[in-house]
Protein backbone atom coordinates (compact mmCIF):
# COMPACT_ATOMS: atom_id res chain seq x y z
CA UNK A 1 0.00 0.00 0.00
CA UNK A 2 1.40 3.26 -1.11
CA UNK A 3 0.75 6.57 0.82
CA UNK A 4 -2.20 7.62 -0.62
CA UNK A 5 -3.62 4.09 -0.09
CA UNK A 6 -2.91 4.77 3.95
CA UNK A 7 -3.85 8.38 3.41
CA UNK A 8 -7.66 6.66 1.94
CA UNK A 9 -7.45 4.09 4.97
CA UNK A 10 -6.69 7.01 7.65
CA UNK A 11 -9.55 9.40 5.76
CA UNK A 12 -12.28 6.48 6.34
CA UNK A 13 -11.68 7.56 10.22
CA UNK A 14 -11.76 10.73 10.13
CA UNK A 15 -14.86 12.42 11.15
CA UNK A 16 -17.31 14.96 9.45
CA UNK A 17 -19.86 16.55 10.83
CA UNK A 18 -23.41 18.95 9.61
CA UNK A 19 -22.45 21.19 7.07
CA UNK A 20 -24.42 24.52 6.27
CA UNK A 21 -25.36 24.88 2.78
CA UNK A 22 -27.19 27.01 0.58
CA UNK A 23 -28.67 25.93 -2.89
CA UNK A 24 -29.69 22.32 -2.80
CA UNK A 25 -26.34 20.45 -4.07
CA UNK A 26 -26.48 17.89 -7.12
CA UNK A 27 -28.04 14.63 -6.63
CA UNK A 28 -24.86 12.31 -5.61
CA UNK A 29 -22.45 15.46 -4.96
CA UNK A 30 -23.06 16.44 -0.90
CA UNK A 31 -22.20 12.04 -0.83
CA UNK A 32 -18.88 13.15 -2.55
CA UNK A 33 -18.34 16.04 -0.58
CA UNK A 34 -18.34 14.26 2.58
CA UNK A 35 -16.56 11.13 1.32
CA UNK A 36 -13.45 13.82 0.40
CA UNK A 37 -14.13 15.08 4.22
CA UNK A 38 -14.35 18.47 1.97
CA UNK A 39 -14.24 21.08 4.78
CA UNK A 40 -16.23 23.99 2.49
CA UNK A 41 -17.23 24.43 -0.78
CA UNK A 42 -18.69 26.44 -3.31
CA UNK A 43 -19.75 24.50 -6.91
CA UNK A 44 -20.87 26.01 -9.98
CA UNK A 45 -22.34 24.34 -12.64
CA UNK A 46 -22.44 25.85 -16.38
CA UNK A 47 -23.28 24.52 -19.85
CA UNK A 48 -23.56 26.10 -22.95
CA UNK A 49 -26.09 28.67 -22.27
CA UNK A 50 -23.86 29.82 -19.43
CA UNK A 51 -24.52 29.66 -15.68
CA UNK A 52 -26.48 27.26 -14.55
CA UNK A 53 -26.51 27.46 -10.58
CA UNK A 54 -24.53 27.92 -7.98
CA UNK A 55 -24.46 25.77 -4.46
CA UNK A 56 -22.82 26.75 -1.33
CA UNK A 57 -21.56 24.07 1.32
CA UNK A 58 -19.90 23.99 4.17
CA UNK A 59 -17.40 26.63 6.26
CA UNK A 60 -15.17 29.42 4.51
CA UNK A 61 -13.67 30.07 7.75
CA UNK A 62 -13.89 27.89 11.00
CA UNK A 63 -17.95 29.45 12.31
CA UNK A 64 -17.87 31.13 9.39
CA UNK A 65 -20.50 29.38 6.24
CA UNK A 66 -19.59 29.17 2.67
CA UNK A 67 -21.66 31.50 0.57
CA UNK A 68 -22.65 32.34 -2.89
CA UNK A 69 -20.21 35.42 -2.56
CA UNK A 70 -16.93 33.51 -1.09
CA UNK A 71 -14.01 34.35 -3.04
CA UNK A 72 -11.41 31.64 -2.68
CA UNK A 73 -7.67 31.59 -3.74
CA UNK A 74 -8.15 29.30 -6.43
CA UNK A 75 -4.33 27.86 -7.12
CA UNK A 76 -3.42 26.33 -10.15
CA UNK A 77 -6.79 26.75 -11.47
CA UNK A 78 -5.27 30.18 -12.23
CA UNK A 79 -3.19 29.08 -15.01
CA UNK A 80 -5.85 28.59 -16.97
CA UNK A 81 -7.47 31.55 -16.82
CA UNK A 82 -3.86 33.34 -16.92
CA UNK A 83 -4.18 31.11 -20.30
CA UNK A 84 -7.35 32.70 -21.29
CA UNK A 85 -5.90 36.26 -21.61
CA UNK A 86 -2.81 34.92 -23.67
CA UNK A 87 -5.29 33.61 -25.73
CA UNK A 88 -7.32 36.33 -26.13
CA UNK A 89 -4.15 38.82 -26.66
CA UNK A 90 -2.85 36.26 -29.44
CA UNK A 91 -5.97 35.76 -30.96
CA UNK A 92 -6.65 39.84 -31.58
CA UNK A 93 -2.45 39.77 -32.46
CA UNK A 94 -0.81 41.64 -29.73
CA UNK A 95 1.34 39.12 -29.43
CA UNK A 96 3.12 35.87 -31.15
CA UNK A 97 3.34 32.62 -28.99
CA UNK A 98 6.53 31.62 -30.50
CA UNK A 99 8.30 34.56 -30.23
CA UNK A 100 11.38 34.41 -28.08
CA UNK A 101 10.58 36.27 -24.31
CA UNK A 102 13.69 37.35 -24.20
CA UNK A 103 13.37 39.81 -26.57
CA UNK A 104 10.34 41.65 -24.76
CA UNK A 105 11.91 41.25 -21.14
CA UNK A 106 14.35 43.82 -19.61
CA UNK A 107 16.87 40.61 -18.91
CA UNK A 108 17.51 37.35 -20.53
CA UNK A 109 15.63 33.92 -19.73
CA UNK A 110 18.24 31.15 -20.76
CA UNK A 111 18.70 27.58 -20.52
CA UNK A 112 22.57 27.41 -19.76
CA UNK A 113 22.80 24.33 -21.58
CA UNK A 114 20.75 25.99 -24.58
CA UNK A 115 22.21 29.98 -25.07
CA UNK A 116 21.23 30.13 -28.56
CA UNK A 117 17.49 28.28 -27.89
CA UNK A 118 14.51 30.74 -27.48
CA UNK A 119 12.10 30.19 -24.73
CA UNK A 120 8.69 31.11 -25.87
CA UNK A 121 5.07 31.86 -24.17
CA UNK A 122 3.86 28.19 -26.12
CA UNK A 123 6.62 26.60 -24.11
CA UNK A 124 5.80 27.95 -20.86
CA UNK A 125 2.21 27.81 -21.37
CA UNK A 126 2.91 23.92 -21.69
CA UNK A 127 5.65 23.37 -19.27
CA UNK A 128 7.59 22.78 -21.58
CA UNK A 129 10.18 25.38 -21.42
CA UNK A 130 13.15 23.63 -19.82
CA UNK A 131 12.70 25.44 -16.30
CA UNK A 132 11.76 24.09 -12.41
CA UNK A 133 10.56 24.89 -9.27
CA UNK A 134 13.81 24.51 -7.64
CA UNK A 135 15.41 25.38 -4.25
CA UNK A 136 16.06 29.06 -5.37
CA UNK A 137 12.35 29.76 -6.44
CA UNK A 138 11.04 29.08 -3.07
CA UNK A 139 13.57 30.72 -1.14
CA UNK A 140 12.91 33.92 -2.50
CA UNK A 141 9.42 33.13 -3.20
CA UNK A 142 9.40 33.38 0.26
CA UNK A 143 11.58 36.61 0.56
CA UNK A 144 10.52 38.68 -2.12
CA UNK A 145 13.74 38.16 -4.13
CA UNK A 146 13.69 39.40 -8.02
CA UNK A 147 13.27 36.85 -10.88
CA UNK A 148 16.67 37.25 -11.96
CA UNK A 149 18.14 35.84 -8.88
CA UNK A 150 16.16 33.38 -9.07
CA UNK A 151 17.08 32.30 -12.41
CA UNK A 152 20.78 32.11 -11.96
CA UNK A 153 19.86 29.36 -9.35
CA UNK A 154 19.09 25.69 -9.66
CA UNK A 155 15.58 26.50 -11.88
CA UNK A 156 16.43 25.13 -15.27
CA UNK A 157 15.85 21.27 -15.88
CA UNK A 158 18.44 18.87 -17.04
CA UNK A 159 16.58 18.56 -20.30
CA UNK A 160 16.54 21.23 -22.99
CA UNK A 161 13.59 23.91 -23.97
CA UNK A 162 10.54 22.08 -26.47
CA UNK A 163 12.24 18.66 -25.53
CA UNK A 164 9.83 17.52 -22.06
CA UNK A 165 7.00 18.48 -19.92
CA UNK A 166 8.26 19.44 -16.54
CA UNK A 167 5.39 21.50 -14.54
CA UNK A 168 6.65 24.69 -12.80
CA UNK A 169 4.97 27.42 -10.89
CA UNK A 170 8.27 29.51 -12.05
CA UNK A 171 7.44 29.32 -15.47
CA UNK A 172 3.86 29.84 -15.75
CA UNK A 173 4.30 33.16 -13.20
CA UNK A 174 6.56 34.41 -15.96
CA UNK A 175 3.96 34.64 -18.11
CA UNK A 176 2.61 37.19 -16.53
CA UNK A 177 5.92 39.62 -16.05
CA UNK A 178 5.83 38.67 -20.37
CA UNK A 179 2.68 40.40 -20.67
CA UNK A 180 3.52 42.65 -18.06
CA UNK A 181 6.01 44.23 -20.59
CA UNK A 182 4.28 43.47 -23.93
CA UNK A 183 1.36 45.17 -23.44
CA UNK A 184 2.88 48.04 -20.91
CA UNK A 185 -0.12 47.26 -17.87
CA UNK A 186 0.36 45.93 -14.65
CA UNK A 187 -0.33 42.01 -14.78
CA UNK A 188 -3.66 42.12 -12.61
CA UNK A 189 -4.77 45.43 -14.40
CA UNK A 190 -4.42 43.26 -17.85
CA UNK A 191 -6.52 40.66 -17.09
CA UNK A 192 -9.15 42.86 -16.02
CA UNK A 193 -9.06 44.53 -18.62
CA UNK A 194 -8.78 41.89 -21.46
CA UNK A 195 -10.80 38.94 -19.25
CA UNK A 196 -12.80 40.29 -16.31
CA UNK A 197 -14.41 43.12 -17.05
CA UNK A 198 -15.87 42.06 -20.71
CA UNK A 199 -16.91 39.15 -19.38
CA UNK A 200 -18.70 41.08 -16.63
CA UNK A 201 -17.02 39.07 -13.27
CA UNK A 202 -15.10 40.29 -10.43
CA UNK A 203 -12.12 38.60 -10.09
CA UNK A 204 -8.59 39.55 -8.87
CA UNK A 205 -4.87 38.76 -8.16
CA UNK A 206 -4.73 40.82 -4.81
CA UNK A 207 -7.44 40.23 -2.74
CA UNK A 208 -6.94 43.22 -0.52
CA UNK A 209 -7.88 45.26 -3.35
CA UNK A 210 -11.10 43.33 -3.95
CA UNK A 211 -13.09 43.74 -0.68
CA UNK A 212 -15.39 41.05 -0.06
CA UNK A 213 -15.10 37.04 2.12
CA UNK A 214 -12.28 35.42 1.36
CA UNK A 215 -11.73 31.85 2.67
CA UNK A 216 -9.18 30.08 4.44
CA UNK A 217 -7.70 26.70 3.09
CA UNK A 218 -7.59 23.72 5.63
CA UNK A 219 -5.88 20.74 5.64
CA UNK A 220 -7.91 17.51 6.46
CA UNK A 221 -5.20 15.04 6.93
CA UNK A 222 -3.05 15.37 9.10
CA UNK A 223 -5.52 18.20 10.33
CA UNK A 224 -4.22 21.75 10.47
CA UNK A 225 -5.05 23.16 13.77
CA UNK A 226 -4.76 26.85 11.94
CA UNK A 227 -5.09 27.73 9.01
CA UNK A 228 -2.21 27.00 6.03
CA UNK A 229 -3.76 29.75 3.95
CA UNK A 230 -5.08 32.23 6.16
CA UNK A 231 -7.49 34.78 4.84
CA UNK A 232 -7.34 37.26 7.49
CA UNK A 233 -2.94 37.75 7.17
CA UNK A 234 -3.49 37.98 3.31
CA UNK A 235 -5.60 41.15 3.43
CA UNK A 236 -3.12 42.60 5.59
CA UNK A 237 -0.55 42.52 3.04
CA UNK A 238 0.68 45.83 1.46
CA UNK A 239 -1.26 47.29 -1.65
CA UNK A 240 1.10 45.87 -4.73
CA UNK A 241 3.12 49.25 -6.34
CA UNK A 242 1.48 50.96 -9.03
CA UNK A 243 2.77 50.22 -12.39
CA UNK A 244 4.54 47.49 -14.29
CA UNK A 245 7.25 45.79 -12.22
CA UNK A 246 8.81 42.27 -14.06
CA UNK A 247 11.21 41.26 -11.55
CA UNK A 248 8.67 41.02 -9.07
CA UNK A 249 5.29 39.76 -10.42
CA UNK A 250 6.19 36.86 -11.19
CA UNK A 251 3.65 34.88 -8.58
CA UNK A 252 0.36 36.24 -9.65
CA UNK A 253 -0.01 34.11 -13.05
CA UNK A 254 0.15 30.78 -11.64
CA UNK A 255 -1.91 30.56 -8.33
CA UNK A 256 -3.01 33.90 -7.07
CA UNK A 257 -6.45 34.46 -8.76
CA UNK A 258 -8.99 35.26 -6.04
CA UNK A 259 -12.96 34.66 -7.83
CA UNK A 260 -16.07 33.16 -6.44
CA UNK A 261 -17.27 29.89 -8.04
CA UNK A 262 -19.98 31.64 -10.03
CA UNK A 263 -18.09 34.25 -11.20
CA UNK A 264 -15.33 31.24 -12.93
CA UNK A 265 -18.12 29.44 -13.85
CA UNK A 266 -18.92 32.29 -16.64
CA UNK A 267 -15.24 32.62 -17.96
CA UNK A 268 -15.75 28.51 -17.51
CA UNK A 269 -18.62 29.16 -20.19
CA UNK A 270 -16.11 30.82 -22.30
CA UNK A 271 -14.33 28.48 -22.40
CA UNK A 272 -16.49 26.18 -23.39
CA UNK A 273 -18.17 27.44 -26.41
CA UNK A 274 -17.09 29.94 -29.15
CA UNK A 275 -18.11 33.19 -28.65
CA UNK A 276 -15.24 35.37 -26.38
CA UNK A 277 -12.58 33.10 -28.31
CA UNK A 278 -13.02 31.70 -31.67
CA UNK A 279 -13.66 27.85 -32.10
CA UNK A 280 -10.01 28.19 -33.68
CA UNK A 281 -8.50 29.45 -31.15
CA UNK A 282 -10.41 27.46 -28.46
CA UNK A 283 -9.00 23.95 -30.62
CA UNK A 284 -5.32 25.91 -30.38
CA UNK A 285 -5.81 25.61 -26.57
CA UNK A 286 -7.32 22.13 -26.29
CA UNK A 287 -4.85 20.68 -28.43
CA UNK A 288 -2.35 17.80 -26.96
CA UNK A 289 1.20 19.42 -26.70
CA UNK A 290 2.66 16.67 -24.66
CA UNK A 291 1.65 13.90 -22.17
CA UNK A 292 2.28 14.18 -18.55
CA UNK A 293 4.14 10.89 -19.14
CA UNK A 294 4.89 8.78 -15.73
CA UNK A 295 3.18 11.62 -13.64
CA UNK A 296 -0.48 10.52 -14.74
CA UNK A 297 -1.14 8.30 -17.66
CA UNK A 298 -4.32 9.77 -18.43
CA UNK A 299 -3.27 13.46 -18.30
CA UNK A 300 -2.07 15.50 -21.06
CA UNK A 301 -1.22 19.32 -21.25
CA UNK A 302 -2.29 21.91 -23.57
CA UNK A 303 -1.55 25.34 -23.72
CA UNK A 304 -2.90 26.24 -20.31
CA UNK A 305 -5.11 23.25 -20.21
CA UNK A 306 -5.20 19.88 -18.84
CA UNK A 307 -6.62 17.52 -21.60
CA UNK A 308 -7.94 14.15 -19.88
CA UNK A 309 -8.72 11.12 -21.48
CA UNK A 310 -10.05 7.93 -19.00
CA UNK A 311 -12.85 5.90 -20.13
CA UNK A 312 -12.71 4.97 -16.41
CA UNK A 313 -13.85 8.56 -15.51
CA UNK A 314 -15.53 9.63 -19.18
CA UNK A 315 -16.24 8.10 -22.35
CA UNK A 316 -15.15 11.66 -23.81
CA UNK A 317 -12.46 13.70 -23.29
CA UNK A 318 -12.46 16.53 -20.69
CA UNK A 319 -10.49 19.94 -20.68
CA UNK A 320 -9.85 21.98 -17.51
CA UNK A 321 -7.62 22.64 -15.09
CA UNK A 322 -6.95 21.39 -10.99
CA UNK A 323 -5.54 23.79 -8.18
CA UNK A 324 -4.18 22.12 -4.98
CA UNK A 325 -2.93 24.40 -2.35
CA UNK A 326 -2.66 24.90 1.50
CA UNK A 327 -4.85 21.59 1.52
CA UNK A 328 -7.31 22.78 -0.27
CA UNK A 329 -8.49 20.88 -3.79
CA UNK A 330 -10.15 22.85 -6.67
CA UNK A 331 -11.14 22.19 -9.93
CA UNK A 332 -12.57 23.90 -13.27
CA UNK A 333 -13.27 20.78 -15.87
CA UNK A 334 -16.14 20.84 -18.88
CA UNK A 335 -17.01 18.19 -21.51
CA UNK A 336 -17.56 19.82 -24.60
CA UNK A 337 -19.06 17.03 -26.26
CA UNK A 338 -22.22 17.12 -23.63
CA UNK A 339 -21.94 20.81 -23.19
CA UNK A 340 -21.54 21.06 -19.71
CA UNK A 341 -19.07 21.79 -17.29
CA UNK A 342 -18.63 22.54 -13.04
CA UNK A 343 -15.88 24.61 -11.53
CA UNK A 344 -14.98 23.30 -7.70
CA UNK A 345 -13.45 25.81 -4.49
CA UNK A 346 -13.15 24.37 -1.27
CA UNK A 347 -11.74 25.58 1.96
CA UNK A 348 -9.73 22.22 2.48
CA UNK A 349 -10.47 18.61 1.37
CA UNK A 350 -9.16 15.05 0.78
CA UNK A 351 -5.68 15.74 -1.08
CA UNK A 352 -5.61 11.52 -2.32
CA UNK A 353 -4.71 11.11 -5.67
CA UNK A 354 -4.00 9.18 -8.34
CA UNK A 355 -1.22 10.56 -10.57
CA UNK A 356 -2.42 14.39 -10.68
CA UNK A 357 -5.80 14.32 -10.81
CA UNK A 358 -7.32 14.35 -7.15
CA UNK A 359 -9.91 11.45 -6.13
CA UNK A 360 -12.30 14.58 -5.37
CA UNK A 361 -12.27 16.24 -9.13
CA UNK A 362 -11.93 12.63 -10.69
CA UNK A 363 -15.68 11.25 -8.65
CA UNK A 364 -17.25 15.12 -9.54
CA UNK A 365 -16.46 14.81 -13.07
CA UNK A 366 -17.90 11.65 -13.32
CA UNK A 367 -21.11 12.48 -11.08
CA UNK A 368 -21.62 15.81 -13.05
CA UNK A 369 -20.15 15.67 -16.92
CA UNK A 370 -18.37 12.53 -18.00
Amino acid sequence: MNHWGIYRFLLKFKRTGKRPGGETLPEGVEHILRKYRVFGASLALFDENGLERVCSWGWARKGVPVEEDTLFRTASVSKHVTALCVMKLWEDGALDLDADISSVLPFPVRHPEAPDTPVTLRMLLSHTAGIRDGASYFELLEKGGPLTDILKGDSFCDHLPGTKWEYSNLGAGIIGCVLECITGMRFDELMDRVVFSPLGVRAGFYPQLMGGKLADAWRILPASKVPCYDAEERLRRPLPVKGTDPEHHYALAHGNLCITAGDLGVIGHALLVPGFLKESTLKEMRRVIVPFGERAFNLSQGLGTFVLKDETISPCTIYGHQGLAYGAVHGIFYNPVRGRGFVLLTSGASEARRGVLTDLNGDLIRELIG
